[in-house]
């Protein structure tokens, strides 16, 4: 059975107040993988649920796994998804349910009920993924896994015709990538202005890094996944920034903003180049920086 959320309107659909474009994640502030969506309404003064997920890649017009009662615009695919029924005990869901849209992203930034319900639906989705929700900031250990190989290095002849080490990306990937990296920065901005602190950028002529923090000299830089082609380009980018505003940034911190934490093979060659990690957990930002950057 398909675990999905559908949308009746079509992703390139851009009237009805943009809805099905924006749960395509084609508008900006549009749905995006990491998202959690809920599924539910209000009727006869009652919240009813069906369920709620993480949404997990790009929309799709096709169900794979199932065929929908009608037709449909788009899925979103959601894993983990969570199926529920009936109204959770002692949360305001009635409250966050007073739309007529189709389509409505809840604010637990600024919305005290929007928070209650995102923080019930954070703690189910954890206990269906058996993951614990980590809530304080500071240094999180990574332990390798067990019976885990390092990654050889063999020794092979040159090729004939040298390729070089590049991937074409399409217009739409390009988009999507700067969408979710604006939406990150904009949500570490949004948890530094909590704690009285403030991001702003730094513009080196034509280059400009996505954030710098200037009591502490933090210089970030996001990325949109963990790749190792992302972060390493991410790593120039720092070290490019950093030596071009040596003289007025001084000796700045260097950290890569990213979605999620990535694996720890994956970043161990970062240390001797005193470049740390920050990353989104649930509606916090961690770091492996004993708290510098969070």
């Amino acid at each position: 059975m398909e675990q999905a959320a559908f949308m009746g309107y079509g992703p390139d659909d851009f009237n009805h107040s943009q809805i099905g474009a924006k749960f395509a994640g084609e508008t900006e502030n549009g749905v995006l993988p990491g998202d959690v969506i809920l599924i539910a309404r209000r009727h006869n003064h009652e919240p009813e649920i069906v369920g709620f997920g993480v949404v997990k890649g790009d929309y799709s017009t096709k169900a794979r796994q199932s065929k929908p009662p009608q037709e449909f615009g788009s899925l979103r695919r959601l894993s983990p998804f969570r199926p529920w029924s009936r109204p959770p005990s002692g949360v305001p869901l009635i409250d966050a349910l007073q739309y007529a849209q189709s389509l409505v992203r809840l604010h637990p930034e600024s919305n005290e009920t929007h928070r209650k319900v995102c923080d019930w639906i954070e703690k189910q989705l954890a206990r269906k993924s058996g993951r614990a929700v980590q809530k304080a900031s500071g240094k999180a250990a990574q332990k390798a896994k067990p019976g885990a190989k390092s990654p050889t290095l063999s020794l092979v002849d040159m090729p004939e015709s040298h390729q070089l080490d590049y991937k074409v990306q399409t217009r739409s990937s390009v988009i999507k990538a700067k969408k979710v990296e604006a939406e990150l920065v904009k949500g570490y901005s949004l948890w530094l202005d909590r704690q009285g602190r403030k991001l702003v950028a730094a513009k080196y002529t034509n280059l400009q890094c996505d954030g710098y923090e200037e009591d502490r000299k933090n210089l970030i830089e996001a990325k949109s996944s963990t790749t190792r082609e992302h972060i390493r380009m991410a790593v120039g980018q720092l070290l490019d920034y950093a030596f071009q505003g040596r003289e007025k940034l001084g000796v700045a911190h260097k950290a890569i903003l990213l979605p999620k934490k990535p694996s720890s093979d994956m970043v161990a060659w970062l240390e001797p180049l005193k470049i740390s990690i920050i990353w989104r957990e649930g509606r916090v930002f961690l770091d492996d920086a004993n708290g510098q950057f969070t």
